[in-house]
């Protein structure tokens, strides 16, 4: 009997239940399960580790994005010292000048690993301090290239890229001093024939140039990063003043990101280092340039940062000079 009323008593709470279990089945399986959260990626990124941007060396990555980068500066430079009365160059001595830039850049992703880019730049400078407008000069260049990048990944940790771009330029020189140079060597070699024609003094060059480069990047770890850059420099077309013949470039960076260590202290720094030489004896001046920067890196869609630099070149008058400059960077990416 007991048996008897024990099953009954199953079967009705079956009976009763069955309903309700079948609704909530029919709920479950109409309730699709939560997405997965997507975690936005940028092009930039390896490892974990979001890359700065430097005007010193390329990057090896495929994204869109705009940027702009300002430049302030001065420096010396080594140039004839002039007496005037009587006319006659007695030495060398350095003066000083003043130099700006400006430039903007602007980046699309094509494909997943093929991006375009177009780039303007212009710079200027001019001599400043007693006779230095004289023998320094002024000079003004204005720069527009354009470009494709191919880039693979290598794990997760490696990028490479080849790339190559083609740029061209006016530049715009008054090397004063140097007419005087020519003047006073032609009175020296026939006084008959001593004129002041100022007219070589003024030049205009422009340059045609391809660049062919190899870039690789490295993060070992989400605040670690390095990149090295190798371009070779080849003109179509070259004037006495543009400097621009054949030549190599070698450029490296490393730097740290404190963000994923500190998450209240999202500050990035970086240190760069650029070689330019000549291939062969005819080609570009030698110059160096080493850069020490500070970026925000807060957030991933905008890189922002100053960076300070010290450049030891030859300027157009072909003098040699050492300068220090101070650049912002702004870079905003879409992907």
């Amino acid at each position: 009997m007991m048996k008897r009323l024990l099953l009954t008593a199953a079967l009705a709470g079956i009976l009763v239940a069955g309903p309700a279990l079948a609704q909530e089945a029919t709920a479950t399986a109409a309730t699709p399960p939560p997405a997965p959260v997507q975690t936005d990626k940028f092009g930039r990124e390896l490892g974990g580790h979001l890359f700065m941007p430097s005007h010193v060396i390329d990057d090896p990555f495929s994204y869109t994005a705009f940027g702009m980068f300002f430049g302030l500066g001065s420096g010396n430079a080594l140039g004839p010292e002039l007496q005037l009365s009587p006319p006659a160059v007695i030495g060398e001595k350095w003066y000083g000048y003043t130099g700006l830039g400006l430039g903007m850049i602007l980046n699309v992703r094509i494909l997943e690993y093929l991006s375009a880019r177009a780039v303007l730049n212009t710079s200027a400078y001019l001599g400043t301090g007693s006779g230095a407008a004289l023998t320094v000069g002024t000079s003004a260049r204005i720069t527009g290239s354009v470009g494709v990048k191919g880039s693979l990944p290598v794990g997760d940790n490696f990028r490479f890229a080849a790339t190559i771009d083609a740029s061209y330029g006016p530049v715009y020189s008054l090397l004063l001093a140097q007419g005087l140079v020519d003047a006073l060597n032609t009175c020296r070699a026939d006084p008959t024939q001593c004129s002041a024609d100022l007219g070589g003094a003024l030049q205009m060059t422009d340059t045609v140039t391809w660049v062919g480069g190899l870039v690789g990047s490295w993060a070992p770890t989400r605040y670690l990063g390095f990149t090295a850059n190798f371009q070779f420099i080849a003109p179509t077309k070259t004037g006495s003043a543009s400097g621009s013949q054949n030549g190599v470039t070698i450029a490296g960076v490393g730097e740290f990101d404190a963000r994923p260590l500190l998450s209240w202290l999202p500050v990035g720094v970086n240190l760069a280092y650029q070689l330019t030489t000549p291939v062969g004896g005819s080609g570009v001046a030698t110059a160096q340039e080493a850069g020490f920067g500070f970026y925000y890196t807060g957030r991933k869609d905008l890189a922002l940062g100053l960076e300070l630099d010290w450049k030891w070149s030859t300027l157009e008058s072909q003098q040699v000079s050492k300068a220090t400059l101070a650049w912002i960077n702004f870079r905003y990416y879409w992907n």
